[in-house]
């Protein structure tokens, strides 16, 4: 963010790729106080929590009633899926798969919609569909940009930029740029939507070096890791920019500069030149200190 995204671009980001957060989107509470609703309302809070068994087993007593069903079993889904993603379950990815499959998203309210949208992108992820991933989880953006809450807003571009990401590292030659630069357009939008925003950040720096413009890449790792630093969650992305620059964008950047194997003389000696560099960026503008340079890994 375990769902890798082909991580020699991907491996580099601790929350975006190797550990992503489940897009626990807030669920819409109804005011009419019935058991199912308590129930139902219960359902959401303990999925909200992480606490996904209770959260099953709330909304699985709440699908009891007609008028709560559809909503129950959304939750229900979604809660099998996390459990999926922990305990690697083949039975409960199963089992919400069935869930997603069961309802008709027109039925469902605008945010459960969406929430339903996302529940499909996440399972087609898993299972290692990467392309109908990217496709469910870029048209599902415009909807939710506008209902989410800022954070689960967030969280949703996470698994966008990891799905694209992920798929482009699937290709080759042109298809990989176009794929890239797809990316890089669309992350450039949500940046001049929220300038703040962290996975904007990260994957318009991975889209970068992912077209081909190192330099670019190296730019943006940089204005990104300054502008991080004043906000209160910014240590996670300026730790995920510090890896991505030193296991995959400092080794291809050095090695593009002298067009020489990694472990030529020159290359190493380049290499050392843009640690030192980016070090000494961090120590100006903030405390954190830069990673150590790692082995590149070839995508």
């Amino acid at each position: 963010m375990d769902a890798s995204v082909a991580c020699s671009t991907v491996t580099t980001a601790s929350r975006f790729c190797a550990a992503l957060v489940a897009v626990g989107t807030l669920m819409l509470v109804s005011p009419r106080v019935t058991s199912a609703q308590s129930d139902l309302e219960r359902a959401r809070m303990l999925y909200n929590a992480g606490q996904f068994a209770e959260s099953i087993a709330a909304a699985t007593s709440a699908k009891v009633k007609p008028a709560a069903g559809p909503s129950a079993t959304l939750i229900i889904a979604r809660s099998r899926l996390e459990r999926f993603r922990t305990l690697g379950d083949p039975k409960e990815f199963a089992a919400a798969r069935a869930e997603l499959v069961s309802l008709n998203p027109r039925t469902l309210a605008p945010q459960e919609a969406i929430e339903w949208q996302i529940g499909v992108g996440t399972a087609l992820y898993l299972e290692n569909q990467v392309g109908p991933a990217t496709e469910m989880f870029t048209s599902v953006l415009p909807a939710a940009r506008g209902r989410l809450t800022p954070v689960e807003f967030e969280k949703l571009l996470e698994w966008w930029g990891t799905t694209l990401a992920r798929l482009a590292e699937s290709l080759t030659g042109d298809a990989r740029r176009h794929a890239y630069q797809r990316l890089r357009a669309d992350a450039r939008l949500e940046m001049e939507r929220n300038p703040l925003s962290r996975p904007a950040t990260y994957w318009t720096v991975v889209a970068l070096r992912g077209a081909g413009d190192l330099d670019g890449a190296w730019a943006a790792a940089a204005a990104g890791w300054i502008r991080s630093g004043g906000q209160p969650e910014g240590r996670q992305l300026r730790t995920d920019l510090d890896r991505f620059v030193a296991q995959t964008l400092i080794p291809e950047r050095a090695q593009a500069r002298t067009g020489q194997r990694l472990d030529a003389r020159a290359t190493v000696t380049e290499s050392t030149a843009m640690t030192e560099e980016w070090r000494a960026l961090a120590a100006r503008w903030g405390a954190a200190s830069a990673a150590e340079p790692a082995p590149h890994r070839a995508p």
